[in-house]
């Protein structure tokens, strides 16, 4: 099945607003492809060119080269607005309009038909939790209740792809994981998610893919699975006398107990004979080391690569 979006050496400059106007490199031939019905976690540190990447996906600002294909079809001017939610990272809306009368004029924009809209904003208003100031000004709600307002803007024509910059930007825990619970429901029903999150444990949570990018170029692109398994330690718990081998890390747990932690499946293997065969030594658990994306994102920033 072919990719859903595919861009092809994406490249963008900046003047730097000095005298002599020189340019400033955001993105430098950006490539990647969003696979149809996956979500997709779009990573970086602050400057990386993300924000940057999401504007000109949305025609919001201009390339100075490269081809973006949505649906194999080359697009000039942004994405198809009907077929896309965008949740930008900080949603502007009038401020004197209450959240209903804001998804009401959207929604019309977006296509839904104008007898369907009061059911379908009650829908996401319960969906997302924000029934109670549904009727109230925009100015008078909280950024976490904006935040929730902009992301059911962005859903409730039910588009085929959604491109959300820091849709956790703001939230509580609660909200967080509201948000979270909404974003997989929309995957499992078809939908493809491109997103941004600084806030990595989420972005693990949900998206199968990621794309890691520093300083406008692509670092990593490839399976969340892949990437979290970028070293293939283990770590053995044992009760009583400690085993050391060359090529192994002891860790105390109790005055009593340790970890033992070995760099391959060989190393693992030999330690567990030994201590089976040991009267003085208790094999506790053995597991594979665990971890998380925020290691693997510190180690490509860091190092250039996972490892």
């Amino acid at each position: 099945m072919s990719p859903i979006l595919e861009v092809k050496d994406l490249s963008l400059t900046v003047p730097t607003g000095h005298v002599l106007q020189k340019q400033k490199c955001i993105l430098d031939r950006v490539s990647f492809d969003i696979p149809r019905g996956v979500s997709t976690a779009y990573l970086g540190p602050n400057g990386a060119g993300k924000t940057s990447t999401f504007r000109i996906l949305c025609g919001l600002c201009k390339a100075n080269q490269g081809n973006i294909l949505y649906n194999g079809n080359p697009i000039q001017h942004g994405l198809p607005a009907k077929s896309i939610g965008f949740m930008p990272e900080q949603p502007y809306f009038y401020k004197n309009l209450t959240p209903s009368e804001l998804l009401t004029g959207l929604a019309q924009i977006s296509g839904i038909r104008k007898k369907d809209l009061p059911l379908i904003i009650h829908n996401w208003a319960e969906k997302l939790l924000f029934s109670d100031i549904l009727h109230q000004p925009l100015h008078a709600c909280s950024k976490g209740q904006v935040q929730r307002v902009g992301l059911a803007q962005a859903m409730l024509h039910e588009p085929e792809f959604i491109l959300l910059d820091e849709p956790l930007s703001g939230l509580d825990p609660l909200g967080r994981e509201l948000v979270r619970n909404v974003l997989l429901e929309a995957k499992n029903n078809g939908a493809t998610l491109l997103f941004s999150s600084h806030i990595l444990p989420d972005a693990e949570a949900i998206c199968e893919q990621v794309i890691i990018l520093n300083k406008g170029h692509i670092s990593y692109q490839g399976s969340m699975s892949k990437l979290l398994d970028f070293e293939q330690k283990w770590v053995i718990s044992l009760q009583g006398e400690p085993i050391i081998r060359k090529h192994t890390e002891l860790k105390p747990l109790t005055d009593n107990s340790y970890q033992l932690i070995v760099e391959n499946q060989k190393e693992r293997d030999d330690i567990i004979q030994l201590i089976l065969s040991s009267t003085e030594t208790k094999l506790l658990a053995v597991e594979k080391q665990r971890h998380t994306l925020e290691d693997a994102f510190i180690n490509i920033l860091n190092h250039g690569s996972a490892q």
